[in-house]
């Protein structure tokens, strides 16, 4: 039996030393590393500023609008209009603002007032002696007419810059209608539809007309209870602040308005 030499011996036991040193270093070595893994900070799951949504903010708002029909408008209705409306309304607004969209819940009250004077109806001739209205403004018939409403409108913003936006949307409503409208029913005396005056004028001002009823009596129209509101809108918002917005505002919201708003986010 041959015995394997010095060299050979000690080439095996460097081998052998070597690869039992590498077997027993390695947990070690992937033990630290672990450890390292486990000491180094864990990514945030939360948005990076700039990143995230927008937060919901609730705001309180009041608004000063004037609502107005030109007289070349409601004789679209009628042959003849005596004159055209124009009324202030004022209101508030609880308003829900996400990012660039916002919900608003209005309140509004305005006026009605209708010009003074003679109205002939579609159609009619008061010269072939068709009847006419002499409708009463507020200050001659002591009656008041206005309409309170409640509508939801829903409006976006396409920002200009960080202070300015092009503000636009619509919404839908219910008016109430208070108080009344009235007038005197009259037969013209010596009238044409281009002229009633003075012929459908009531004696009470000065005219020639003469009462339907045989005497001085106000009729209020029919008017109904409740009514549709529908709201376009289309202005400018103004941001001061990033709390405070100032609206300019025009559109239709049953009758043309044009107005201004304002309201505070919380």
């Amino acid at each position: 039996m041959r015995f394997a030499s010095p060299a050979l011996c000690l080439g095996t036991l460097v081998s052998a030393s070597v690869a039992g040193g590498s077997a027993w270093a390695d947990p070690a070595l992937d033990g630290d590393k672990a450890k390292e893994r486990m000491s180094e900070p864990a990514a945030s799951a939360e948005p990076q500023p700039g990143s995230g949504e927008s937060p919901v903010e609730y705001g309180l708002g009041v608004r000063l609008r004037s609502v107005w029909v030109p007289r070349s408008v409601l004789q679209l209705f009628v042959e003849r209009a005596a004159g055209g409306a124009q009324n202030y309304g004022l209101g508030v607004d609880l308003a829900r603002r996400h990012g660039t969209t916002e919900l608003q819940l209005g309140f509004e009250y305005e006026h009605i007032n209708v010009g003074q004077g003679v109205w002939i109806n579609k159609g009619d001739n008061v010269a072939a002696g068709d009847e006419s209205d002499y409708v009463l403004g507020p200050d001659a018939s002591g009656h008041q007419l206005g309409w309170f409403t409640v509508e939801f409108t829903f409006l976006n913003h396409a920002e200009i810059g960080k202070i300015l936006a092009v503000r636009y949307g619509g919404g839908l409503g219910l008016g109430v209608v208070l108080g009344e409208l009235d007038h005197y029913n009259i037969v013209c005396v010596n009238a044409t539809n281009a002229m009633p005056e003075p012929g459908c004028v009531p004696t009470r001002f000065s005219g020639q007309g003469m009462y339907s009823e045989g005497t001085e009596t106000q009729v209020a129209y029919s008017l109904p209870p409740v009514f549709p509101v529908v709201n376009a809108i289309l202005g400018l918002q103004i941001k001061p602040t990033a709390h405070m917005t100032i609206n300019l505002e025009a559109g239709i919201r049953t009758l043309p308005f044009a107005g201004i708003s304002t309201a505070v986010f919380f």
